[in-house]
């Protein structure tokens, strides 16, 4: 008798971008996806696609934090001026309300505050 065989062709691995990978990653972070469906979508693996969302995760995990420089106002103040005045600052959203009242006159900044309060 004949042996017929039949011979499979050779699939060559694939190989996908970095920017796909991130594409797809970014897709599965959308709250109420799913990642086989992605994966399915993409003609890939799931297993694959979780591989790939593992990896983003430690590769974030291994950046250090940017530098973000802050600038504090200076604090400038004489010892002359801080030890003679009252200085009251209240945080606002279009910057903070700063009252100073000497230190002679204490009696006036309670009853000031009292009023407002």
């Amino acid at each position: 008798m004949n042996n017929v065989s039949v011979a499979r062709p050779y699939r060559k691995r694939r190989q996908y971008t970095p920017e796909f990978k991130a594409q797809l990653v970014a897709e599965s972070q959308i709250p109420g996806t799913s990642v086989s469906r992605i994966a399915l979508d993409n003609d890939l693996n799931a297993n694959q696609l979780r591989r790939w969302i593992r990896e983003s995760k430690q590769a974030g995990a291994n950046l250090s934090p940017a530098f973000v420089p802050i600038n504090l106002p200076t604090a400038a103040i004489s010892a002359e001026k801080k030890s003679n005045t009252i200085r009251i600052e209240i945080p606002r959203a279009g910057g903070p309300v700063v009252v100073e009242w000497p230190v002679d006159q204490a009696h006036q900044c309670v009853a000031l505050l009292r009023s407002l309060l």
